[in-house]
């Protein structure tokens, strides 16, 4: 009797073996079949649509970074190019991270779309990237171009920057945080985030504060 249940148990085990390398067997295949598909195949309207930026303006974006970032150093490593276009999918949608590593375009874990996340914001953030792009007028010339482009394009005189703000939510800290407590960054939406302000010249995104 003995025999029989531990022959039994064994059996069960194996099976839940078998299911649990099934279940890793299906979910790598469907890795392999969506890592096959290039992002840069879909129609210029699809990509924007996806990534919010043009083909042409992720290869430029692409190209500036990739001295910011790593390559892969295994077979198995994600590519700049890869990690690009996760981090700009999300940044356009807004979306979980398990959502963005499950779409066509990525098919990575959700730890891999935090690390893809974290190494692009930083490379947009080091000095040679941010200073090009993100630039307020310190100069008397500098001023003076900026009011005589927004009186040319828009006839308004006076003009050196246009305002807008936004809030992006975050995810809060804990209530017993003694700085920043979680119930500082409550807006008035009734969600955690952190009140950003934009300021436009009549080019570009002159600063953001």
């Amino acid at each position: 009797m003995a025999f029989d249940d531990d022959f039994e148990i064994y059996n069960i085990m194996q099976i839940n073996e078998l299911e649990i390398q099934n279940e890793i067997n299906i979910t790598n295949e469907v890795r392999r079949v969506m890592k096959q598909e290039d992002p840069f195949a879909l129609s210029e309207q699809q990509f924007i649509g996806t990534y919010r930026l043009s083909k042409v303006l992720v290869q430029k974006l692409m190209d500036e970074l990739s001295p910011f970032m790593s390559s892969p150093s295994t077979i198995t490593g994600l590519s700049i190019q890869r990690k690009l276009l996760t981090a700009l999918r999300f940044f356009a949608s807004g979306s979980y991270q398990q959502d963005i590593g499950e779409h066509r375009g990525a098919a990575v874990s959700q730890a891999s779309v935090s690390r893809c996340i974290t190494e692009v914001a930083n490379a947009l953030n080091v000095p040679e990237i941010l200073n090009k792009y993100i630039h307020f007028p310190s100069t008397i010339d500098e001023l003076k171009e900026v009011r005589l482009g927004f009186y040319e394009k828009f006839g308004i005189p006076g003009v050196v920057g246009v305002i807008d703000g936004t809030h992006i939510a975050i995810v809060p800290p804990k209530s017993d945080e003694p700085i920043y407590p979680e119930h500082v960054y409550i807006n008035r939406k009734g969600y955690h985030g952190i009140n950003t302000q934009l300021v436009f010249g009549h080019l570009k995104h002159d600063n953001i504060i």
